[in-house]
């Protein structure tokens, strides 16, 4: 029986566990087994966690145990990932109690994903990378507002909230909070026109891969819940709550979230594979990593390139789907001797997917040249589609 052992619960490592059971079926237990590793003991739904601010995390199913993906032929093993010995085809891992075993394999793929960067471009403000940071916010920005209640100066004076980083996690942080803020200033009788929150990018405008225009309507729809876009304004300091730009301008708030975007994991500096400027795998057509013929490698943690097209895959959830679909179809090529691999096509349209805040989305498709927008309902039906399928729920 053959082995093929994979390496990170994030979305492109339990997409790869339903993919090859899909391309085994009746043959997963019998000639190959699959093993998942990862340090946590549950899949996590990073894509969910601007909202844990806001609603009770255990409403948001955003943990599912990775039990729920094993099946006949699949098994998972808790553990970090500390060690790749490549020659031997074992990884090691540590477990529970600082246990270290060795895990053998026939074929190994690295979804190692990536993790919110820690540091940013500039000094101060808070940044919300786990359900831990995300309490905080939500308990200080609720201190903010009885602060302001129990103010008579200043309960007529606007709260200023600002959020840098105008990305896809930046817009639909900064929609969460305008709603849920303003929702709650109305049960405490105070006046919800008084919150401002303010989303500040470097970027001239939102979704800055998209024609101005499809950026003008996705930001009207944001005004209408309270949020005021800055574009062309790199934050350089949060001191005393004031934020300071590099052009000098200077902006009075209340308080200042950071959405800094991802990186590599770290672990992947380690593994003595070849690596780009930015730290990623440098893997070919198909998914394997360079020079190797059993090592693969896709998601976040690896630089996938289109070789037609020349570009390379974001580091979203979306991509991770149809990667792991076309490397199970390879990996079982491979094992059947079959001399026909699987190579990397890049999606066929542009699309992205953003929630705006609970009740609204806002998909922009772009093929053939020509632009296309999805709004209200249907818009943030697709945006949840796409959460729930990335987690196979």
């Amino acid at each position: 029986m053959k082995t093929i052992v994979i390496v990170g619960g994030g979305y492109a490592g339990i997409n790869l566990v339903d993919s090859l059971k899909k391309e085994w079926k009746e043959e997963m237990g019998i000639t190959l087994q699959v093993i998942l590793i990862d340090k946590h003991e549950y899949h996590f739904r990073k894509v969910l966690l601007v909202k844990a601010i806001t609603e009770h995390t255990d409403e948001l199913n955003i943990k599912i145990p990775f039990d729920t993906y094993i099946d006949k032929g699949i098994s998972f093993m808790q553990g970090e990932f500390i060690q790749l010995k490549e020659e031997e085809k074992k990884v090691v891992i540590k477990q529970a109690r600082d246990e270290v075993i060795e895990v053998d394999y026939d074929m190994l793929a690295m979804t190692l994903g990536s993790k919110v960067k820690d540091q940013h471009a500039f000094t101060g403000g808070v940044i919300l990378k786990d359900l831990a940071s995300a309490q905080q916010m939500r308990e200080q920005l609720d201190h903010i507002m009885q602060e302001r209640k129990t103010d008579n100066i200043n309960k007529e004076k606007n709260v200023n909230i600002a959020l840098v980083g105008g990305g896809i996690t930046g817009i639909e942080t900064a929609c969460e909070l305008a709603v849920w803020l303003k929702k709650q200033y109305r049960s405490n009788g105070m006046n919800e026109d008084k919150v401002n929150v303010l989303l500040i990018d470097s970027h001239s405008h939102l979704l800055h891969q998209a024609p101005h225009h499809i950026s003008l309507k996705l930001q009207k729809r944001m005004r209408k819940l309270g949020v005021t876009f800055m574009p062309n304004s790199r934050v350089k300091q949060y001191k005393a709550g004031s934020l300071l730009c590099e052009n000098g301008t200077e902006i009075n708030v209340d308080y200042c979230m950071v959405s800094a975007g991802v990186e590599v994991n770290p672990i992947v500096k380690e593994l003595q594979l070849p690596l780009t400027k930015q730290g990623q795998l440098i893997v070919n057509d198909y998914y394997q990593v360079e020079g190797r013929n059993d090592i693969f490698a896709i998601g976040d943690c690896a630089q996938i390139i289109d070789a037609v097209s020349h570009e390379a895959d974001g580091m979203t959830c979306k991509e991770a789907i149809p990667q792991a679909q076309r490397l199970a179809k390879t990996m079982q090529n491979m094992m059947h001797h079959s001399s026909h691999p699987i190579a990397h096509k890049s999606m066929p349209v542009t699309l992205f997917c953003v929630s705006i805040g609970p009740k609204d989305g806002f998909v922009w498709i772009q093929k053939w040249g020509m632009n296309f927008t999805i709004t209200g309902s249907l818009g943030l039906k697709l945006r949840e589609y796409t959460w729930k399928s990335a987690s196979l729920v």
